[in-house]
């Protein structure tokens, strides 16, 4: 059997050879989107858990597209590299310890042609995230932004690029998603607005279209939907009542509404296809990447030179346009892997650093009580100081394996950006809290300082039948310190009485959970953690 590798390369060259080159061109379409900072190599936990396969991230990235850049020159095709957005992230040592600079210098040594802005973007560096487009040998397009006069940042975006070459016109525009314009604190985005993307998006492609060009393509931050088949009927009915979506847009809404569009990439849903959508009406074609760098997406448009027009397209693995990175079929190229490890050298990013081991498996869980979610609550107490902690369960993403934990696993695991908090309770308001947590089929959180018993027969609000904090019985009157994730403190997941408590009774550590995790491993390890019974349903 022939190495998948060895298939691509001889699909390379000689499976794209059914029209006449000097006929059809091909325009190789790679693109990226979700990065989030993950440049570096990385194990693929969700094949093999255990015994993960190495994927080659930018590194192998740069090996794929190099080999097709040096075919296209000798057969007069075009390559475009496209970003669809949220290439940074809080999560990323490399992104953070940079300020993102770091991202623009492996996306400059890569070759991209163009990239959107995403709403993580904003999220990570504000308005901020604008000033990186001088570093940029790329243009950022976002057509759906205006930008304030008195921020002196108005030459930083564009709303789309031409790339004249080999005889053809190909337009690029981009959008990113309205909803950026409520990130938290508004003023991050001040002087920044986020106008309709569908009004946006053709007023671009009727310029693109009025300068004749070949082929317009849209990289835009909106997200297809996790089940097309679930959301089009949506649209659909849409269309029945003559309903017409202008704002907070999914890619597929902008393939229907907007015409004159021949591709969009999207990012913003952590959901990859291997196959586009295409939209039955405007026959647009949608392609999205899964998130985290692990993948790339491509495909090879076709186009009619003699009659002017797009007559196909055609992938390079076999019936999917994402390529999975593992560095047993595309092999890490050299220079970019040196490259990357001197980004991460330079600005102290090494997610391969071993913190210290685990004697045992950290698996987490959806319900009762689990070691990793022992670990991320022993953590938080510890680091806090507090009499109690607890968070949910949904915080926790990745096991850890038997041996060694790196940086990498922690973010992996813990992959949100949470800040630690310590809020004052009374001992009345706590108890309420943990009921909330298991009110109907919902089944606790991840608990530290104390111990839990419950009975889910019980009616919802008493169900507990004990609760104690630091081998005590909890006091109603007595006012405890409680360690939550920031995220739980703006009273999500159900934790609503936190959000109507004054600012007096909160305490930000400036430290995220994440960060209280690894110095917990690297104080402790190594770790041998056990469940205790303390949390446990009667």
């Amino acid at each position: 059997m022939l190495n998948k590798f060895l298939v691509f390369l001889l699909l390379l060259t000689f499976g794209l050879q059914a029209q006449p080159v000097q006929k059809v061109k091909k325009i190789y379409i790679f693109y990226t989107n979700d990065i989030g900072g993950r440049i570096g190599e990385q194990k693929a936990r969700f094949l093999n858990p255990n015994f993960p396969p190495l994927l080659g991230g930018g590194a192998s990235v740069a090996t794929v597209i190099n080999k097709v850049r040096q075919k296209a020159e000798t057969d007069g095709d075009l390559v475009l590299l496209v970003d669809a957005g949220d290439f940074l992230s809080n999560t990323s040592d490399l992104v953070r310890n940079s300020h993102g600079k770091a991202m623009i210098e492996y996306m400059n040594r890569i070759g991209y042609t163009a990239a959107t802005i995403g709403v993580t973007d904003f999220d990570v560096l504000g308005k901020d995230v604008l000033r990186l487009a001088p570093l940029a040998r790329f243009p950022f397009l976002v057509a759906n932004l205006q930008v304030d006069d008195s921020l002196g940042l108005q030459k930083a975006v564009k709303p789309y690029t031409i790339i004249r070459q080999n005889g053809l016109k190909i337009g690029i525009l981009g959008i990113t998603s309205q909803s950026a314009e409520f990130i938290d604190p508004a003023s991050k985005i001040r002087g920044l607005h986020f106008t309709s993307e569908r009004k946006a998006a053709q007023k671009a492609v009727n310029a693109l279209q009025a300068q004749d060009c070949d082929l317009i393509i849209a990289i835009t931050n909106l997200g297809l939907p996790y089940d097309a088949e679930e959301y089009y009927p949506v649209i659909e009915a849409q269309d029945k009542q003559n309903i017409v979506k202008n704002s907070f847009m999914t890619a597929m809404d902008l393939a229907h509404y907007v015409k004159g569009i021949d591709f969009v990439f999207s990012g913003r849903i952590r959901r990859g296809y291997n196959l586009p959508w295409e939209d039955p009406l405007t026959h647009t074609l949608c392609f999205q990447n899964y998130p985290s760098g692990g993948n790339l997406g491509v495909v090879v448009a076709k186009y009619d030179m003699a009659n002017k027009t797009l007559v196909g397209y055609d992938f390079l693995a076999k019936e999917s346009s994402l390529l999975l990175l593992t560095e047993d079929e595309f092999w890490p190229d050299k220079k970019m892997a040196s490259f990357i490890d001197s980004l991460q050298s330079a600005y102290h990013a090494n997610p391969a650093e071993i913190l210290g081991y685990t004697l045992t498996t950290l698996y987490r869980s959806s319900q009762g009580e689990s070691p990793l979610g022992d670990l991320m609550s022993d953590a938080m107490l510890e680091a806090a100081g507090s009499d109690f902690a607890f968070n949910n369960y949904n915080s926790m993403r990745q096991n850890l394996p038997i041996g060694p934990i790196t940086k990498q696993d922690i973010v992996d695991a813990f992959p949100f950006a949470n800040e630690l908090v310590v809020v004052k309770v009374k001992g009345s308001m706590l108890k309420d809290l943990i009921e909330r947590s298991i009110v109907g089929s919902y089944m606790g959180v991840s608990i530290a300082g104390g111990k839990v018993v419950y009975d889910s027969k019980r009616p919802d609000g008493r169900r507990i039948v004990k609760f104690s904090v630091g081998n005590q019985p909890l006091q109603k009157d007595r006012v405890y310190r409680v360690a939550v994730s920031s995220y739980l403190a703006q009273g999500n997941s159900g934790m609503t009485p936190l959000s109507f408590l004054p600012d007096s009774a909160f305490t930000y550590t400036g430290k995220l959970i994440r960060e209280a995790v690894v110095e917990y491993i690297k104080k402790h390890s190594p770790l041998k953690i056990q469940l205790d019974g303390r949390w446990k349903r009667k």
